[in-house]
């Protein structure tokens, strides 16, 4: 007698790997790519039949964008309202060349002003034309550069005087970072060496450190914005020219950072006046002796 066994396939959903990182993005920055080392594989198949990449977690809709550049056959449509990024193409399509195309998805976020901070959370999917493979995910985190207001104000110093503050009411803002890293302040047109110097006294945390040459203040450590307010508001202004200081007008410029970007800069001014000094006679005081009938 004969039995006869019959073997049927079950399709292996296809796998992909590789995925995981974070991808930093900065305020203003252009299209990144998310991923460029992500690995596809199928057991049972050598070619891919489509993928989604998608922001399921934290997605801003009119700030976050996933991109692709047609390529190989394999097009890309973006759906802004779901946060969809779909990939398709011929059934010929390799399981290499879908890769290529992962590897090439970028994100951009339009918002150049102030980004929602939230971590976005992109997930990827391949399907083989029957099973979609199970998703793996990287991470986006979106950074807003910090920035100064309050700044613009013009700090009028007369020759002879003592250091004088030169902006006093600083407001800092930074929608996702606590802490700051550092600033500069920069006498940044009309700087004379030698005459001008900026000044701060090292405290919470925080020190200054005076480049002569370049007429920069520099101010490091890691510090709240509240405590970096107060060392910008500290900030001090003098001419050492006791004589006769050059009265062009000074451009300060106010740039923190941070750690990862810096403000878009912002500026205050500084006149210097002269003091009329008085005029001196010097040479005297010998005695003259002088003789009757002379």
């Amino acid at each position: 007698v004969v039995s006869t066994i019959s073997v049927s396939d079950v399709n292996d959903a296809p796998v992909i790997s590789g995925a995981g990182e974070t991808l930093p993005f900065v305020e203003d920055g252009s299209a990144v790519v998310i991923d460029s080392s992500l690995s596809l594989s199928d057991e049972d198949n050598t070619n891919i039949a489509g993928a989604t990449i998608a922001i399921s977690d934290g997605y801003i809709q009119g700030e976050d964008v996933l991109a692709f550049t047609n390529a190989n056959g394999i097009t890309g449509v973006w759906d802004a309202e779901s946060g969809k990024l779909t990939l398709s193409g011929p059934a010929t399509a390799t399981i290499a060349v879908y890769e290529a195309a992962l590897e090439s998805v970028t994100y951009q976020n339009l918002n150049d002003v102030g980004p929602n901070p939230l971590t976005r959370t992109v997930s990827w999917i391949i399907e083989d034309g029957t099973s979609p493979s199970a998703a793996v995910i990287s991470l986006i985190g979106v950074n807003s550069a910090p920035s100064i207001t309050g700044v613009g104000s013009s700090l009028a110093f007369t020759e002879d005087a003592a250091a004088k503050i030169v902006d006093d009411s600083i407001s800092l803002l930074d929608t996702n970072n606590t802490f700051l890293q550092g600033a500069t302040i920069t006498i940044s047109s009309g700087y004379v060496s030698g005459e001008d110097v900026l000044a701060f006294s090292n405290a919470n945390g925080i020190t200054g450190s005076w480049n002569s040459g370049a007429g920069v203040l520099t101010l490091s450590g890691a510090a709240t914005k509240a405590n970096y307010e107060l060392a910008l508001e500290s900030v001090t202004y003098i001419n050492t020219n006791t004589i006769d200081p050059n009265n062009a007008s000074r451009t300060v410029t106010w740039v923190v950072n941070d750690g990862t970007v810096n403000s878009s800069a912002v500026v205050s001014t500084i006149s210097v006046s002269d003091v009329n000094d008085a005029p001196v006679i010097s040479g005297a005081g010998g005695t003259m002796s002088f003789t009757e009938d002379d």
